[in-house]
Parts: C-alpha cells; structure tokens; sequence
C-alpha cells in the first residue's frame, strides 16, 4: 500500500487475532499486540508458542473496514524488539524493490 494505510492499530490487532485463531473455536482467544507502526509496516506480538502459527496464517489478502482491499504479509521474526525497530525504519531501496516499469 502506498502512503499512510487507512486502518486502525486496534482494527489490525483484532484482525491478526482472529486470523490467527482461525478454525479453532477450542482455543481461548489468543493475545496480539501492535508493538509500533510506522507508514505500511507494523511489528506485531504474539506468544512464543503461536509464532509459527502467526506467520502462516498472517499472510491474507484481505478488505479494509471501508471495503478498500490489502495485503498482509508477514516479513519475518524477531526474539527481541531491537532489530523489529530498525526494520521499521529502514526502507526499501533501488536495489531491493525496483521501480515499475514505465
């Protein structure tokens, strides 16, 4: 998505929630929180234990609340929030995302 993404923190947290929980009502809900954002990135926590169940399930193309529709893909994992915070900062460059043919 180009630019600022038109959802929520909140909407995103839930959205990842249920994802995740998906196809097992047995399961109590489980806990996800948004740690940061910044533009169309988003470091998100989930227990250890749900973190390979996270990464398959996360990758969707879903609609927005406003019927807008996006794509959520899961990049990679971190143990600590350090190297999470630096991926958010950097930003794709020439050589890892080409621009688009004109």
């Amino acid at each position: 998505m180009a630019g600022e993404p038109a959802f929520s923190t909140r909407w995103l947290e839930s959205t990842l929630a249920e994802r995740l929980r998906s196809g097992r009502p047995d399961v109590p809900p489980i806990p996800v929180r948004v740690i940061r954002r910044e533009g169309d990135r988003a470091v998100a926590e989930v227990e250890h234990a749900w973190a390979a169940d996270a990464r398959k399930s996360w990758n969707a193309r879903l609609a927005l609340p406003s019927g807008t529709p996006v794509e959520l893909v899961t990049r990679r994992t971190w143990g600590t929030l350090r190297g999470a915070k630096a991926w958010l900062r950097e930003r794709p460059t020439a050589r890892t995302h080409p621009a688009s043919p004109r």
